[in-house]
């Protein structure tokens, strides 16, 4: 109670002494702080634009296999009100704009509000409160490796295939990201080597208009790569046949195309290499032609020069038989020794020769340029057995699936007197009523028969080169130029 006591005795005093005084103080302190508040430190507004938003607990997404779509730079603009003595000591920044991600996990577009705070006596706005945030899940996805190759190897060499090491690579990332991934490349620059090349490159996803691709991460991000520099060489293209036509049917011919081709590899390995063989082709009971895409065996290490495609082509055609008789006229000897004579008694007047060949082999033969011929050389006076030559059929090659001769030997006498048999001279003609030797004095040529001489049998022409000599006279050629050639080197065509 004596405290309450005086306290009020206080405030009687002090209002009872100088009031008015005092009143007037109270009032000019209010005045000031009025004027100091109004027209000194005034309430004002300002505005900061573009403050970015940044966001939260994106490790959090992240454990949960979810990223961020695109871009995240979204920002707000921000209104602030307050004493002018707060606002002018703000910058850009002290505004810390946040946007909280937990507990988004949609795939897809999220809402995310935003909070703006500032150290500071003032009120703040801002716009816009809520960002729109996209998700995805992170994926992976695995793509080889490429290797552009810039420049050239030195001349007369050529490239090999790339070793890459590892040949393919893991992305993980976006979704989105990672699909828009064409191709992870390196580039290797050459300078004219003639060597093979090894070097560590860097690789680079790129998508399909060879723009780099951002926000993925690569396992591995150098890859090695071993190039070779090789040569190249022409070698004879050898087919690997085990084929037989079914009976009454024949093979007629078995090509490849091309009958050579350009290979690469070691120079080394391609010193003694003159032919490769295509892989085994079997067929029985063949009854039409074939034409077969085969593939080479090539040495390890060895490659073609250019892809191309290997051809075996196997003819075959249909046994047809034929046969044609010959007269005595159609009879030519050869190498009759001097002085002996022929006494054709044991001559046939008709020969019959019979071809089995495929029809169109049949088709070349003519019937008028056949000739029956009896090689009489080293010969002497006597009975031989001689098996008949048959002129005529030169141009069939291999064509002619059997030919037989009816009588299939010729008992000839060969005589050096005359007798009253008719007898061949030794030209070749048929005299008779016993001819004899030019050489015997006691001839009379007054009582020997002229004999008509037989039309002149005209000579078979030339046929020329078959396709079967055409194939050969290449096949020739062909390794004539490697043996003088060695290899055939490719220089302004480089891989």
């Amino acid at each position: 109670m004596k405290m309450i006591n005086r306290i009020q005795n206080n405030i009687k005093r002090w209002f009872g002494q100088n009031l008015g005084a005092k009143v007037m103080a109270i009032l000019v302190a209010l005045f000031m702080w009025i004027y100091v508040m109004s027209v000194i430190n005034p309430t004002i507004n300002d505005s900061v634009n573009n403050i970015p938003v940044d966001l939260l607990n994106i490790e959090e997404l992240e454990r949960a296999g979810i990223v961020i779509k695109g871009e995240d730079n979204h920002t707000v603009n921000v209104r602030v009100t307050g004493r002018s003595d707060q606002v002018y000591r703000l910058s850009r920044q002290d505004f810390v704009a946040t946007a909280d991600l937990s507990g988004h996990r949609n795939i897809g577009a999220n809402n995310v509000q935003v909070t703006v705070n500032v150290d500071a006596d003032v009120e703040v706005e801002f716009n816009p409160r809520y960002i729109r945030v996209e998700l995805e899940e992170v994926v992976r996805r695995q793509k080889n490796v490429d290797i552009n190759i810039l420049g050239d190897p030195a001349t007369g060499y050529v490239l090999g295939e790339p070793r890459i090491t590892p040949s393919a690579i893991w992305i993980e990332g976006p979704e989105s990201n990672v699909n828009s991934v064409d191709a992870v490349i390196a580039e290797l620059q050459l300078d004219e080597d003639n060597r093979d090349v090894v070097a560590n490159l860097t690789l680079k996803p790129v998508d399909s208009r060879g723009n780099e691709v951002t926000g993925v991460r690569l396992e591995s991000e150098v890859v090695e790569v071993i190039l070779p520099v090789e040569r190249t060489k022409t070698v004879i293209i050898e087919p690997n046949l085990d084929i037989e036509a079914q009976e009454g049917y024949a093979i007629r011919n078995t090509r490849v195309t091309p009958r050579s081709i350009m290979i690469q590899g070691p120079e080394g390995q391609l010193e003694n290499l003159t032919r490769v063989e295509t892989e085994l082709i079997e067929r029985t009971d063949l009854t039409a032609s074939e034409s077969i895409e085969v593939e080479l065996l090539l040495p390890d290490g060895i490659s073609l020069y250019n892809e191309r495609t290997i051809t075996v082509e196997i003819d075959v055609s249909e046994i047809v038989e034929e046969e044609y008789e010959l007269s005595t006229d159609s009879i030519r000897f050869d190498n009759l020794g001097d002085g002996l004579y022929i006494i054709d008694e044991e001559i046939p007047e008709e020969i019959i020769i019979t071809v089995r060949a495929p029809e169109e082999v049949i088709e070349k033969i003519n019937r008028n340029s056949l000739v029956l011929v009896l090689d009489l050389e080293g010969l002497r006076q006597g009975e031989h057995s001689i098996e008949p030559i048959i002129e005529g059929l030169d141009d069939l090659g291999n064509g002619a699936v059997d030919i037989t001769i009816v009588p299939a030997e010729f008992v000839i006498e060969l005589v050096t007197e005359t007798t009253d048999n008719e007898i061949i001279d030794d030209n070749g003609d048929i005299n008779g009523n016993g001819a004899l030797n030019g050489n015997d004095e006691n001839n009379n040529t007054e009582d020997v028969e002229e004999v008509e001489e037989p039309e002149e049998i005209e000579e078979p022409e030339d046929p020329g080169d078959t396709e079967e000599d055409e194939e050969n006279d290449t096949i020739n050629q062909i390794e004539e130029d490697i043996e003088n050639g060695g290899n055939a080197e490719n220089d302004g065509n480089n891989q």
